[in-house]
């Protein structure tokens, strides 16, 4: 992969992981102000969507700022895949449950009535598979920073184990 692609890629990714973060984050404060005041769990997902839209806020910061780095994209596209099959999890097992209550005999039926009903959340699902999708794709095929980004710094230029 040149450079540029990966340029492109992580732009696509970052931005699809600032949409899904942002999305996440408007569901998930007001409830957290609701919920947490009381120690309530009736709803866990304010306890989830929070924290982890924050982290892909600072894991967009990071990659946005230079780094590199293929754990930087895998724990961006693990946590926007976990969003996705959380998703599907939560709409499949009657909002939380662990098993379903009602027979589901077609589950990708099941979530596309969801995300069809919901604008919201198809654009948020729509995002995380973009950045999911361009995380994965950097993860496996980034050439990383350029050779003389490191002697231009100033900086020695050694490899760390799993940045290659």
């Amino acid at each position: 992969m040149d450079d540029r692609t990966a340029s492109l890629l992580r732009v696509l990714g970052v931005q699809a992981a600032l949409v899904s973060a942002a999305i996440h984050l408007i569901e998930g404060l007001p409830s957290l102000f609701v919920y947490l005041p009381i120690l309530s769990v009736r709803d866990p997902r304010p306890y989830l969507f929070v924290p982890s839209a924050l982290l892909l806020v600072a894991l967009a910061t990071v990659i946005v700022r230079g780094s590199h780095n293929r754990r930087l994209y895998s724990l961006s596209a693990g946590v926007l895949l976990t969003y996705s099959a959380g998703y599907a999890w939560w709409h499949l097992t009657d909002h939380g449950g662990l098993l379903p209550r009602h027979d589901v005999s077609d589950p990708i039926g099941e979530i596309a009535a969801h995300l069809a009903s919901d604008p919201i959340a198809l654009v948020s699902f729509a995002a995380q598979a973009l950045g999911a999708a361009a995380f994965l794709s950097l993860f496996v095929a980034d050439p990383g920073p350029p050779a003389n980004a490191a002697d231009d710094a100033g900086e020695p230029t050694t490899a760390v184990a799993g940045d290659e």
